[in-house]
């Protein structure tokens, strides 16, 4: 089978994009597939040839979402980066043929002008399969918690362009894709149309058992920001080592550059920088560093503001998973409902440096039968988070066959296999 992963983000170390585009890679040439992946043109070099990319596509959108532009600059980026999309991809699938499937990691208002043309009109014909991937919805939450459209100019054109593609998305040549149970219900009422979801695929580092009665080495990884709930974290840590003198916790935080919450500018604690028992990390990880920092990791935190993760899901916890690591996440997120799936995390309130400094302790307590949980979890959290399963699953949406995981996580460590037309837990 011949893959196409097109992705204009994957263009350096910042996100989750370079970790996403190579366990694709990696995992469908593993399964017997070709590969060819598109990147930004401004990609780094040294990605670009790790994963042998073409850089061809427009200067990312993703990488300039934050940068203050006002108003008017960023509706017309949904025109220029839709033209300048279909233009590059127009010219380079005319004169390249016999894809099987086009895979778009990262889709927004700002792709999908352009794909809805090329499948109508460059891809017609063809018996190529196109999977748009969404990471976020232009929903907000009302009563009960229901999503409902968020009434922006963006969202209206998104549903529209949607609607668009219907006929193909009846037919199956278009897969509408997703990466939680939230975002697929979210679209699903927003569009009127089918969202898949896929457990999103993370390849797992060998990790050994640690012993116990060592410290308890707790961390949170990926630059810091304030969706991540960076600054609560900061004060629940000064708040749990000033009341746990005794303590067996030590603290790591990846954290690369200061940042803006609440309108305040957060930099590093001073006191903690001095602390013995917390570690900042101030760059990014080189290749393979990542991997291993998770083998010397016992507990994930991850309090990540819930407007931010209500819907859209976090790889980082799916990693805790396939590394059978416990953690500790926000009440409400997609990745407390991950947690909650597989009985090893413990849940803090959102923004609450009090409530997430409580749960570190009580992780403290139980951190080893937490652990041992975790551990006992871990091959089916492999097996469920796998591009192995994220294939099956997209093979199957051409069929109309039940597209759900062979299998599900439940509380007592045992695998529930699925039952036709099973909504999963997640």
């Amino acid at each position: 089978m011949r893959w196409l992963i097109v992705e204009d983000a994957l263009k350096n170390r910042t996100g989750h994009w370079l970790e996403w585009v190579t366990t694709f890679d990696r995992g469908l040439r593993e399964l017997g597939d070709e590969v060819t992946v598109l990147a930004d043109r401004e990609v780094e070099d040294d990605i670009r040839d790790s994963l042998r990319a073409e850089a061809i596509l427009p200067r990312s959108i993703w990488h300039r979402l934050g940068d203050g532009a006002g108003p008017l600059t960023r509706y017309s980026r949904v025109v220029t980066h839709n033209w300048q999309t279909g233009r590059v991809m127009d010219h380079y699938l005319r004169n390249r043929t016999g894809f099987d499937a086009i895979f778009v990691p990262t889709v927004s208002v700002h792709h999908l002008l352009a794909w809805t043309r090329l499948i109508k009109h460059t891809l017609r014909g063809r018996k190529t399969r196109v999977l748009l991937f969404f990471l976020t919805a232009p929903v907000k939450n009302g009563l009960a918690g229901t999503p409902i459209p968020d009434g922006s100019p963006t969202g209206r054109l998104l549903r529209a362009t949607l609607g668009w593609l219907a006929p193909e998305i009846r037919t199956g040549k278009v897969v509408l894709g997703v990466e939680t149970k939230a975002m697929q219900c979210a679209f699903e009422t927003l569009s009127g149309l089918p969202f898949v979801w896929f457990p999103q695929p993370v390849t797992p580092p060998v990790r050994e058992a640690r012993p116990h009665g060592e410290q308890i080495k707790m961390a949170c990884f990926g630059a810091a920001r304030a969706e991540k709930g960076s600054d609560v974290l900061q004060e629940a840590i000064r708040l749990y080592l000033r009341e746990k003198r005794g303590s067996r916790a030590h603290f790591t935080i990846q954290w690369i550059d200061n940042f803006t919450a609440g309108g305040r500018l957060i930099t590093k604690a001073a006191d903690l920088e001095t602390d013995s028992r917390v570690n900042f990390v101030t760059r990014y990880f080189r290749e393979g560093e990542y991997a291993k920092h998770l083998q010397q990791t016992d507990v994930m935190l991850l309090p990540y503001r819930l407007d931010s993760y209500a819907l859209r899901g976090s790889r980082v916890v799916i990693e805790a998973a396939v590394n059978g690591i416990p953690v500790i996440v926000t009440s409400g997120t997609t990745l407390a409902s991950i947690a909650e799936a597989f009985r090893t995390g413990i849940e803090c309130k959102d923004g609450n440096p009090q409530s997430l400094a409580e749960a570190i302790g009580q992780m403290e307590q139980g951190f080893e039968e937490m652990s041992e949980q975790a551990r006992r979890m871990k091959s089916t959290a492999v097996d469920l988070f796998s591009v192995k399963q994220f294939r099956r699953i997209f093979l199957a949406s051409a069929t109309g066959t039940n597209a759900e995981p062979t299998a599900k996580p439940m509380g007592n460590g045992a695998v529930e296999p699925s039952k036709e037309g099973a909504t999963h837990e997640f």
